[in-house]
């Protein structure tokens, strides 16, 4: 289905754009997010004086987007942790734990935004947060023995 895009989307594409995507992931997720719009004749149309209200909206995104980049970016979180004698975890540490920890500090962050490698010792780690488009941020988690 050809669609385009009211909001920028990960591995999708940008604001603005036609794209094609399965139905299923336009009808079920995009179009009641109001994510995007069927790309018929009439919204092709339109597209043109709808670029500028779609360019505006992801300025006003990517402005926000800036500013929890700066919030995160000083951002130390710790995790205590049970692990065995070597200091190797008895499971590694997840997207959601991470997504946890955040909502604590007043962060709502989607688990699909946070990247994080196997994590599975104690120590110090750099984990990326996915905020917006090509906004990105590195945040440290330190873990210790419980």
């Amino acid at each position: 289905m050809q669609i385009i895009l009211l909001e920028s989307i990960d591995r999708v594409g940008k604001a603005g754009e036609v794209v094609i995507v399965k139905d299923g992931y336009a009808n079920n997720f995009l179009f009641p997010k109001k994510f995007a719009i069927a790309a018929n004749k009439k919204n092709k149309a339109n597209l043109e004086s709808k670029l500028v209200h779609i360019s505006q909206q992801n300025d006003k995104k990517i402005t926000e987007a800036n500013s929890l980049k700066t919030l995160l970016d000083n951002l130390e979180l710790t995790m205590s942790v049970e692990a065995n004698d070597e200091d190797g975890l008895y499971g590694a540490i997840t997207q959601k734990q991470v997504s946890d920890l955040l909502k604590a500090q007043g962060h709502s962050i989607l688990n699909e935004n946070i990247v994080l490698g196997e994590i599975k010792s104690i120590g110090s780690f750099d984990i990326t947060i996915k905020i917006y488009e090509d906004i990105m941020s590195v945040i440290k988690l330190s873990l210790s023995k419980r």
